[in-house]
């Protein structure tokens, strides 16, 4: 099961967050810290303090971020977003479109996806978050799609760092299993 850990706040002089520089100086904060925690943990990244943040910034920050997470490097410790006003959302969402890329916001038990997620993948994480934790075969179930196109959704939504797969059992007659948790 996935830890929760206590959100990164990200601070800003005057709420301004800019420049590829300061991106850089963020990117290696929440990865040293990203590496201090246990796998299985999922971080907040709390944008509470930040009024505006530029599209250099959030690039060389959370574009980065997410390709780590996504290239498997971080291994099974992800994040989140939280508390990002309209402003950094918008420019979260453009950075994220523009590489490709997809990262999860949470306000008042809401989860939205920001970023790039095409509509079956989107489909079967929101069903996956409803849930909190399944088997390909419970989500195969609940989506009345085929197994192995559902195992594959999972696969690319757990590259994407939108999902983790958990500890495997053995099923009767042989074989894996493995569990996907939300990560929100």
């Amino acid at each position: 099961m996935l830890h929760k850990s206590s959100p990164f706040a990200l601070t800003a002089p005057n709420g301004i967050l800019t420049g590829r520089a300061k991106g850089e100086e963020i990117l290696n904060q929440v990865m040293d810290h990203l590496r201090s925690v246990e796998f299985e943990t999922v971080i907040p990244l709390d944008f509470g303090q930040v009024e505006f943040i530029d599209i250099s910034c959030a690039d060389e920050f959370l574009a980065r971020l997410l390709m780590r997470i996504g290239s498997g490097e971080l291994g099974t410790r992800f994040v989140f977003i939280q508390n990002a006003n309209p402003s950094v959302r918008e420019t979260i969402e453009a950075v994220l479109r523009l590489r490709g890329l997809t990262a999860l916001l949470k306000e008042d038990h809401q989860v939205t996806v920001v970023g790039d997620l095409k509509r079956p993948m989107r489909e079967t994480l929101d069903v996956l978050i409803q849930m909190k934790q399944v088997t390909s075969s419970d989500l195969a179930g609940a989506l009345d799609k085929n197994l192995n196109i559902v195992c594959n959704r999972l696969n690319a939504l757990q590259r994407l760092g939108l999902v983790c797969r958990v500890r495997d059992g053995s099923v009767p007659g042989g074989g894996r299993q493995y569990y996907y948790e939300s990560i929100v």
